[in-house]
């Protein structure tokens, strides 16, 4: 797999996405607490649009402190851009190759993967990406702990997906769509209702 080409892929496609929104559809809760469907869509051009140093200047203006810069970010973005410039953005930066500080190429396409799904999830009308997307990134969040909190999610739970060959871990079983177990490591609980297992309990319960 070439990350960057997948990643250009997905954000093309996502672009087509929101350009087809309506605008009480921009308008709703996404799963992201606190966050608008347009407010995701605006935070998801952070990366493709803004150097490393606008980044850490913004990370330093707001103390260090990563939820109050993308609380700003987000604010500002939202103000400056409509929704048709969001959709169009997001096509238009697919390709960069544009990495912030302390994020590496696997945080990169998570991003991607998790807050497509926030968006389309909350809106109600499918979007997905390539199984082996999702495969990909369930490889690299599984052991993510910052941010995430996913490693001790998942301690001593079997994860399975059962739309393709993809298992991690040992002990009681959680199992679904690589998708949705996606979803789940990042803390979406609203996936839980798209898995099963002896172990879905236990996750639940985290």
């Amino acid at each position: 797999m070439d990350t960057w080409t997948s990643i250009k892929n997905g954000r093309e496609a996502f672009g087509d996405y929101l350009a087809q929104l309506t605008p009480d559809e921009w308008s709703k809760p996404s799963l992201c607490a606190g966050w608008s469907v347009k407010d995701v869509a605006a935070h998801m051009l952070v990366i493709p649009t803004m150097s490393k140093g606008q980044v850490f200047r913004a990370f330093a203006g707001s103390r260090f402190n990563l939820d109050r810069m993308n609380s700003k970010l987000v604010g500002k973005l939202t103000a400056q851009m409509s929704t048709a410039e969001i959709a169009a953005k997001t096509r238009d930066s697919a390709a960069s190759h544009g990495m912030p500080p302390g994020l590496k190429l696997p945080g990169i396409f998570n991003e991607l993967a998790v807050h497509s799904a926030d968006v389309a999830d909350a809106v109600g009308k499918p979007f997905a990406l390539p199984t082996e997307d999702y495969v990909a990134c369930l490889d690299y969040l599984k052991d993510v702990q910052p941010v995430f909190g996913t490693k001790k999610r998942v301690e001593g739970l079997a994860l399975q997906a059962n739309d393709t060959q993809w298992s991690a871990g040992a002990g009681p079983v959680v199992s679904g769509p690589s998708r949705e177990l996606l979803l789940a490591l990042a803390g979406r609980r609203s996936a839980f209702d798209s898995l099963t297992g002896d172990g879905l309990a236990t996750l639940r319960s985290r």
